[in-house]
């Protein structure tokens, strides 16, 4: 293979120097290897395009170094922090350690794709609640600027655009985790779902606008299943309702408008919120229950109608994650995962793709591989000969990663949070680290349990935890500086 052509002398030598003044170990420009051949290409504006000509430069750059070289090619006056892809991944290592690691010639190119960095996300606290918050939810079509809170304390709060908006009792028990589904395209309202410690889910309607109001609340309970119930879930219309906890059984119920109640106005004076208990209707027992999974049930997600038509998934501490036929009412698909599962997400686009997140701080990443739907076209049939390869795995928490949640609005954006009190934010496009980790709450040895989070946009999420605040993070990229 012949060798790239090498920058002119001078510009090859100030780019060199201006990329290892930033280099932590880059006392030489031979260290780990030598030089390496790399060009750069980008999908940013073409005012951030540079010339996509081969250039030699020191193996030893990383990200950092190769974001200077960039930036001194643009010549902006504000430096940028850039991230790099080779293949379709993020570079995390040395250009050295990339070569030796995909065993590569140091003759053979590296097409570096830039884009830029995420930076420090805005943190906002909305509230601080008297006890830990066990579920978040989105309340309208994404973006959405209500989200509702649910606290191990009982109560419901809903938020608009950060602001504490509505508080109303849903029971005495603690509330586990909480469903929310749109109400009509206009985000005027939402049907919600509260499971809780009782084994009792309570249904409501949400009226949202400038006088919130949550609806008088029906009971759905089973008189056979009295165990606790951990987790909650609604089908795209809110016709069925699961609930499952730890009794091991998923229950599921007919649900629709007879059960979500319209809601009476909760009255609203001098700028302070009057607490409402809302009022119980007992509902008729569940439509069937389903059986196979032998510890605790952590989450349950109906398939989407379009892209996993009839099907209900659920996670459990079992270490796996099985699928439901909900017209045969049959686990027809049953993925061993290796470790506890204690959340999973489904990819909102192509290739179709699964997260979990695992006790002992583990978050990975599945590729579906299923069959073409029979009857539903463009949907894949999740059966019995439906693969589920493991694509990566990190473990972005030293602790317990109590959730992970795909970005509705983008396939390359996830987010977890864990017991060691970090947010992070992940990319498939990363498989060894996450994008970036933002520490919450208190600091100190013990750290706050981070328990829960909702996507409230591609860059605003919000997260709750053990010491009852709920903060909303806004993700934001560096934006290159003028000519």
């Amino acid at each position: 293979a012949s060798r790239a052509k090498p920058l002119p002398c001078f510009l090859r030598v100030s780019v060199v120097l201006q990329a290892m003044a930033v280099e932590e170990a880059g006392d030489s420009l031979v260290a780990k290897g030598g030089e390496a051949i790399v060009s750069f290409t980008t999908k940013l504006p073409q005012r951030f395009h540079v010339q996509e000509d081969p250039l030699v430069v020191p193996s030893s750059l990383t990200r950092y170094g190769l974001s200077e070289v960039v930036n001194r090619l643009l010549g902006l006056e504000k430096p940028a922090p850039f991230d790099f892809l080779i293949n379709g991944e993020f570079l995390r290592t040395d250009l050295h350690g990339y070569i030796d690691a995909k065993k590569l010639s140091s003759e053979k190119e590296l097409k570096l794709e830039y884009v830029l960095a995420l930076i420090e996300p805005e943190q906002t606290q909305v509230d601080e609640l008297p006890d830990w918050i066990s579920s978040l939810a989105a309340l309208g079509p994404i973006p959405s600027d209500w989200f509702a809170a649910s606290s191990y304390d009982g109560s419901l709060r809903l938020y608009q655009a950060g602001s504490a908006r509505l508080t109303a009792r849903l029971c005495d028990a603690s509330v586990t985790a909480i469903a929310a589904v749109p109400n009509g395209p206009d985000g005027g309202s939402s049907y919600l779902a509260a499971a809780s410690k009782d084994g009792i889910v309570r249904c409501s309607r949400l009226q949202l606008g400038a006088k919130p109001s949550v609806g008088p609340a029906a009971s759905l309970h089973s008189s056979l299943h009295t165990g606790a119930l951990q987790t909650v879930s609604l089908n795209e219309d809110a016709s069925l309702l699961a609930g499952g906890g730890w009794d091991h059984s998923i229950l599921i119920w007919n649900a629709g408008p007879s059960v979500f109640e319209l809601a009476e106005e909760t009255e609203r004076t001098s700028g302070s919120l009057k607490r409402k208990a809302a009022a119980m209707t007992d509902m008729e027992e569940p439509k069937f229950i389903l059986k196979g999974h032998s510890q605790v049930i952590s989450c349950t997600h109906f398939g989407a109608q379009e892209r996993y038509p009839f099907t209900l998934l659920s996670g459990s501490w079992d270490s796996s994650v099985r699928v439901w036929d909900v017209v045969a009412a049959s686990c027809v698909c049953n993925w061993t995962v290796a470790r506890a599962v204690t959340s999973f997400s489904m990819s909102p686009g192509s290739p179709p793709q699964m997260a979990t997140s695992h006790e002992d701080g583990h978050v990975s990443l599945w590729d579906i591989r299923a069959p073409p739907h029979p009857t539903v076209q463009h949907a894949l049939s999740l059966d019995s000969s439906t693969g589920l390869p493991l694509a990566s795995a990190q473990a972005p928490h030293r602790r317990m990663a109590s959730q992970v949640a795909w970005c509705p609005l983008d396939t390359q954006r996830l987010a977890s949070v864990g017991h060691d009190g970090n947010v992070c934010i992940l990319d498939p496009r990363s498989p060894q680290m996450p994008l970036q980790r933002v520490r919450l709450g208190k600091p100190g040895p013990v750290p706050t349990k981070m328990l829960c989070l909702t996507w409230l946009s591609r860059e605003e999420l919000a997260v709750g935890g053990s010491d009852g605040k709920v903060v909303r993070l806004l993700l934001g990229q560096s934006e290159p500086g003028g000519d």
